[in-house]
């Protein structure tokens, strides 16, 4: 094989490797996306089951009347901005649901797990969301938002119109300047739809896999490289090498 095939050749399998290297790491990340998300996707199935059970149980031992649990005449709260309202179920939820709702975010993923009824009312948000008022909107907005109806925001009302049997994933852009995907699974009362049960999924491990993957795919090209490069050198004939020495060796004498 003379030396133009063998240097085509080394082209060829650097190109092959490159493309190769690519597909079999950006095939690495979309793996561990896909279990990132359905790890959060059994969260909210979870939730939603874990609700309607609790409504139930609510609604049995007559610590809610159902009329009242499908309460939607909000009563705005005085003095609150953003807007604020109460319901016949909310103080109960405060009592009985938060807790719960709680639980979810030992999973560092997780931002955010509330359950939100059909009207993007959220009764009760989780205890570090549910600060008193202080008066000062940019503070409040973050730390006091339970008891908001949240049905403007597009990726909510996505959420909440869905009705299948599984989950529904938005990406959700937050008041407060987050960027976060949210995954919400129906909430049923006795077959009637109630709401769903949310959680907003931080993005921060997500990007942290995405850098990640970007830097793994410079490293393993710049070896490609590397080794394409000592590859052709080894090629070169031996004639053209010492040619190309002697041609040095005279620019030095003169």
């Amino acid at each position: 094989m003379n030396f133009k095939s063998k240097l085509m050749l080394i082209l060829i399998l650097c190109l092959v490797s490159c493309i190769g290297a690519y597909f079999i790491i950006t095939k690495m990340y979309d793996n561990l996306e896909n279990q990132f998300f359905e790890k959060c996707r059994i969260e909210s199935k979870t939730g939603a089951r874990i609700m309607s059970e609790m409504m139930e149980f609510m609604v049995k031992n007559n610590i809610l009347k159902e009329a009242e649990l499908f309460d939607t005449n909000y009563r705005e709260i005085k003095g609150t901005n953003p807007k604020k309202y109460s319901t016949m179920y909310d103080a109960v939820f405060d009592k009985h649901i938060q807790n719960i709702e709680d639980v979810f975010l030992k999973d560092p993923d997780i931002d955010f797990a509330v359950l939100i009824d059909k009207n993007g009312y959220i009764s009760t948000h989780n205890r570090k969301y549910s600060k008193v008022e202080t008066g000062d909107y940019k503070t409040d907005i973050i730390n006091s938002r339970s008891k908001r109806i949240y049905l403007s925001f597009p990726a909510i009302k996505k959420a909440l119109e869905y009705r299948g049997n599984d989950t529904i994933k938005t990406l959700y852009h937050r008041d407060t300047g987050e960027i976060m995907w949210n995954i919400g699974a129906p909430v049923k009362f006795r077959e009637k739809h109630w709401g769903t049960f949310l959680i907003g999924v931080s993005l921060e491990r997500i990007n942290a896999l995405k850098q990640s993957m970007s830097i793994m795919i410079i490293v393993v090209m710049f070896i490609i490289l590397g080794l394409t490069l000592l590859a052709i050198i080894a090629i070169i004939p031996k004639k053209l090498l010492a040619k190309e020495m002697d041609i040095k060796s005279g620019e030095g004498i003169l």
